[in-house]
């Protein structure tokens, strides 16, 4: 059972050099915009020495444009770990994953489903995973014609992509590039709000639930029972009050 939040320790505050967070209903609000008293609190964050990144199922455009506007110096991981730079303006890591399994899967359902399955229009901008609606066919139903593939339930929009991928393994990946001397997993500090957070929750031992009611408790058992703490409200403003906690930790830190 996770914790509240506020049952993060200074030393905990103090030794994070690295906090990557989910977009949809992590940073966003219960209207899916982002508040200004986010990107207050991330400036803080950044300004304080901890390094903010983003990752999410978002595309890679989405999340870039994000990442100029908050102003991050961090990694950005697009399509639930699928694609990542290392900055916002950095080179595309290569990853070695392909596009091809989530299309012939997209094509087959589509065959088996005529009418149901149809891809969403953002397609056009994703390299490797493939966002497709489902007009109430179950998930158990399309799972069972799936190999090598997966069809992950964000509690937004379903996901077609290769076995294997996630946000966690693709931040694992990453973590001896960052910063100036990299960052340990202990230095790490992950928020999220769903089962595309899972392996997230799993990999790193600080991890951060911000409370969605939107989402089916299906979608946010798993979750809740791996991460180590949770905010008290939901949202966005759940975030923030967390990562304003962090901040106000290291700033009486640097000022005694």
């Amino acid at each position: 059972m996770s914790l509240s939040y506020q049952h993060i320790t200074p030393a905990l505050a103090r030794q994070t050099k690295l906090l990557m967070t989910d977009v949809d209903g992590t940073l966003t609000s219960a209207d899916d915009t982002i508040s200004p008293a986010v990107f207050e609190t991330v400036l803080r964050l950044e300004e304080s020495g901890v390094i903010v990144g983003l990752v999410s199922g978002r595309t890679l455009p989405e999340l870039e444009s994000l990442g100029h506007r908050l102003n991050i110096s961090g990694p950005i991981i697009a399509e639930n770990g699928a694609i990542a730079r290392l900055k916002v303006d950095g080179e595309l890591i290569e990853l070695g994953y392909s596009r091809k399994p989530s299309m012939e899967a997209l094509e087959k359902l589509m065959l088996l489903y005529p009418g149901s399955i149809r891809g969403r229009e953002d397609n056009a901008e994703r390299l490797v995973d493939v966002v497709i609606h489902t007009d109430n066919v179950p998930r158990e139903a399309l799972i069972q014609h799936l190999e090598d593939v997966q069809l992950v339930d964000s509690g937004y929009i379903m996901h077609l992509m290769p076995t294997g991928i996630s946000k966690g393994n693709t931040l694992l990946e990453l973590l001896g590039s960052v910063g100036h001397d990299g960052v340990s997993p202990e230095e790490v500090m992950v928020f999220g709000d769903s089962a595309t957070d899972l392996s997230l929750f799993e990999i790193f031992p600080h991890s951060v639930l911000i409370p969605n009611p939107r989402l089916a408790p299906e979608l946010t058992d798993d979750v809740q029972k791996a991460a180590a703490y949770i905010a008290g409200i939901p949202y966005g403003e759940g975030f923030v009050q967390v990562a304003r906690y962090i901040a106000d930790i290291r700033a009486d830190s640097g000022r005694s």
